[in-house]
């Protein structure tokens, strides 16, 4: 991954129309975001036709873009994912049994992985989508507090407290399906 001053440095040519630009930085982003996308709808289509959606966004309104000290690109393309995602959501209520999706084993490099953390994905699964979220951005994502925050569209301590709340119900759920380790 470049870093910051090199994305910056693309951002701005991306700005002046450079296409090129714009593509490299879409080959930088487009396998995390469309991970985000995917471990949220389950569905690799919809996650393509989304990521899709995502990127056209960037480049629309790339000119809006403004650079701040201490925040990420990423960041702003994350919060542009996630209001996709939201706005998806709130027009399409289809829903998808986990244990009927396949190719879940993209969140992991060995299969034999998701076999022996399915009770995880499920459990995951349960979650209300914004617990999801704040756990995939965090955890998944790597996403500091204040870049999550920001994501999200909220405070630094909402998401603290969101992150809490998810991490307290994800322990609730594994308990309920025996797993006591954790």
């Amino acid at each position: 991954m470049l870093e910051e001053q090199e994305v910056q440095l693309l951002v701005r040519q991306a700005k002046t129309g450079d296409s090129e630009a714009f593509g490299r930085i879409f080959d930088l982003y487009s396998a995390r975001v469309y991970n985000f996308l995917f471990g949220k709808l389950r569905h690799k289509q919809t996650a393509e036709d989304i990521l899709s959606t995502v990127f056209l966004k960037a480049w629309e309104n790339l000119s809006r873009y403004q650079t701040r000290q201490n925040a990420k690109f990423s960041t702003w393309l994350f919060q542009i994912a996630n209001f996709t995602l939201i706005d998806h959501w709130r027009t399409r209520k289809e829903t998808t049994e986990l244990s009927k999706v396949e190719n879940l084993s993209v969140f992991a490099a060995d299969p034999k992985l998701y076999e022996d953390y399915e009770f995880l994905w499920i459990a995951l699964s349960e979650l209300p989508p914004e617990y999801q979220t704040v756990l995939d951005l965090r955890f998944k994502q790597e996403f500091s507090v204040a870049e999550t925050a920001k994501i999200m569209n909220k405070s630094e301590v909402g998401v603290r407290v969101l992150q809490h709340r998810a991490l307290k119900l994800l322990k609730e759920k594994l308990i309920n399906h025996g797993i006591n380790s954790y």
